[in-house]
């Protein structure tokens, strides 16, 4: 019996042209679905106005300063500066209020109906430089400037306050069995009677505990009596009543205010006979500096 010859091996079908074109069909479909989803999310997360989107955040202009004071000008004193201007005029804000500052500080304030400040912490002498700054609700400023020195002042005025060093010297002496101060140095203390010298003083030795005087002033001289020990008698201490008369010769700016810088004077001294020994006296003259510190 003869044998069957194998069967022929399998194949697949060959596509046909219809399903080719339906596979790129759906390709196509897929392609142009995903694209208009992407647009339409653009459009969901921006700007649906591109015109908009291009101008950028708004910004609110900045106001225009007030305008500077004009015809800013100082009349000076000894003691006071007297600051006078005009409101400036232009298309500046409107001004709320002005700053007055002196060498760069500010020391006071004026409404913005007001033009003139008066300035009553300035001391003889000296050169200042003021500026008026005029400053809008919004925080802008405008300045004008103006420099000045202050009148000189007679040293009278100044303040007898504080340590001086003193030289004091013998001009003459009697009574005295032996008399070992012709020349020596003394610290001698002032304070005054009052809260806005010069006026009366109280001078102190800052070495001799009891020497205590208070001191009347008449404008530049300074004139008082008190005791004090001085010397001995038979092993005793004497007092002694001390005349003191005092010139103020010189006055400047010490820590910022108008003070006595330099004094010179007479001095005198007397004690009565007592404890069985003679009357004694002397005249001595002084000059002293202020001590800085």
């Amino acid at each position: 019996m003869s044998e069957l010859p194998p069967p022929p091996p399998s194949q697949a079908p060959a596509p046909s042209r219809r399903t080719g074109a339906w596979r790129w069909l759906v390709i196509v479909l897929g392609v142009v679905i995903l694209a208009g989803a992407a647009v339409a999310a653009l459009v969901r997360s921006g700007d649906e106005d591109p015109a908009a989107a291009s101008v950028g955040p708004s910004v609110t202009p900045t106001p225009a300063p007030p305008n500077a004071p004009v015809n800013l000008r100082a009349a000076a004193g000894a003691f006071q500066v007297k600051l006078t201007w005009h409101a400036g005029a232009g298309d500046g804000s409107a001004t709320d209020r002005y700053d007055i500052q002196r060498n760069g500080q500010v020391v006071g304030h004026a409404d913005a109906v007001v033009t003139s400040w008066l300035d009553e912490d300035v001391l003889p002498g000296q050169a200042y430089a003021y500026q008026v700054i005029a400053v809008g609700a919004e925080g802008g400023r405008s300045r004008a400037s103006v420099d000045v020195k202050t009148k000189s002042a007679p040293p009278g005025t100044a303040a007898l306050i504080g340590t001086f060093d003193v030289k004091v010297h013998a001009t003459s002496h009697s009574g005295f069995s032996t008399f070992g101060r012709e020349r020596y140095s003394s610290g001698w203390r002032f304070q005054p009677d009052c809260d806005r010298p010069p006026c009366d003083t109280q001078l102190r030795d800052i070495h001799e505990k009891d020497f205590i005087v208070t001191l009347n002033q008449t404008e530049g001289t300074y004139q008082g009596s008190d005791s004090a020990s001085f010397g001995s008698c038979n092993g005793h201490t004497v007092s002694s009543t001390f005349t003191v008369t005092l010139h103020v010769t010189r006055a400047g700016e010490v820590h910022g205010e108008w003070r006595v810088t330099k004094i010179s004077g007479t001095m005198s001294q007397y004690a009565a006979a007592q404890l069985g020994c003679v009357s004694t006296s002397a005249t001595f003259e002084f000059a002293g500096t202020a001590l800085k510190g």
